[in-house]
């Protein structure tokens, strides 16, 4: 789901946390009208998600595992306070 032509948003959890971690800025985070579902929406001027999604898929992306799990920490605190 593409809010607008620079941004990219997501519902997956742990993509989110992905692109967050490999360097991808977070916009803001959407709620649908039920308020259950949630969507990551990340700057994307460059048009380089597209590579960093292709590499996720494929496992060939390099980041820190550590940074991961924090970031996935940090989603699930953000989607949880509202």
């Amino acid at each position: 789901m593409n809010i607008t032509k620079n941004t990219f948003s997501t519902s997956d959890l742990y993509y989110a946390a992905f692109l967050k971690t490999a360097g991808f800025s977070l916009v803001e985070v959407k709620k649908l009208d039920n308020g259950k579902k949630r969507f990551f929406v990340f700057e994307d001027g460059s048009g380089l998600i597209i590579k960093a999604q292709t590499d996720y898929v494929n496992s060939t992306s390099k980041v820190s595992a550590k940074e991961l799990i924090d970031n996935i920490r940090a989603l699930k605190t953000l989607i949880n306070m509202e």
